[in-house]
C-alpha cells in the first residue's frame, strides 16, 4: 500500500496563503497515516524548528522546505523589475538545510528594495543537497510555457537540471572533462 506524502504545505507562517496550524498539521498527518510531510512556507523557514518538533512527536517525518520566488529571466529589462515565479526547495540533509537558510538570507539581502527573490546564480551556489520542484503552472517553466515559448521552457528546464544534478553526477562530469 502506498502512502501519500504532501510536499507543498503552506502553514500559518505563509501570510495570506496558508492557515494550517503546525500542531494540527502533525496530528492530521499521523491520523491519515502519512509517513512524512513537507512544510514549504513562502519565502521563509520560520516554522522549521517548531514543525520538526511537532512532527517528530506525532511520529511523522518532517521535511523542511520553502517556496521561494525566483527571478527567472536574465537580464530583466532595465525599466522593469525582474519577473518572479515560485519554486519549491526541499532539504535532503543538514547541508541542504544550511543551503536553504543561505537562500532565505539571499531573498532579503542585496535586492535594493525589490520584492524578496533569488537569482539563478544564488540558487546555483546553494543547491547542494536541495531538491527543487519547479513550481507547476505558476513556476518559471510554466510561465514560459504559457507564453508559448517551448524552446525557452526547455532551456530553462536544462538550466534547473544543471543546477540540481546530484553531486555525484557533477563530480563525474568534472572528472570526464579532466580526462
Amino acid at each position: 500500500m502506498s502512502r501519500f506524502i504532501h510536499l507543498r504545505v503552506h502553514t500559518e507562517y505563509s501570510l495570506l496563503e496558508g492557515a494550517m496550524r503546525l500542531k494540527k498539521l502533525a496530528g492530521t498527518c499521523a491520523d491519515m497515516d502519512m509517513p512524512a510531510v513537507a512544510v514549504t512556507d513562502t519565502n521563509n523557514l520560520f516554522a522549521a524548528l517548531e514543525f520538526s518538533v511537532y512532527a517528530a512527536d506525532a511520529g511523522v517525518q518532517p521535511i523542511i522546505g520553502c517556496q521561494i520566488d525566483l527571478a527567472f529571466e536574465d537580464p530583466p529589462a532595465p525599466d522593469k523589475p525582474a519577473p518572479l515565479a515560485p519554486i519549491v526547495l526541499l532539504a535532503q540533509s543538514e547541508a541542504g538545510y544550511e543551503n536553504l537558510m543561505k537562500l532565505n538570507s539571499c531573498l532579503y539581502l542585496d535586492n535594493e528594495g525589490a520584492l524578496p527573490h533569488v537569482s539563478f546564480a544564488q540558487l546555483s551556489r546553494h543547491s547542494t543537497d536541495v531538491i527543487c520542484l519547479t513550481g507547476g503552472a505558476l513556476g518559471p517553466v510554466g510561465e514560459i510555457l504559457q507564453r508559448g515559448a517551448r524552446a525557452a521552457a526547455r532551456t530553462k528546464l536544462l538550466q534547473f537540471r544543471e543546477i540540481f544534478r546530484s553531486d555525484t553526477a557533477k563530480k563525474a562530469q568534472q572528472t570526464s572533462y579532466l580526462s
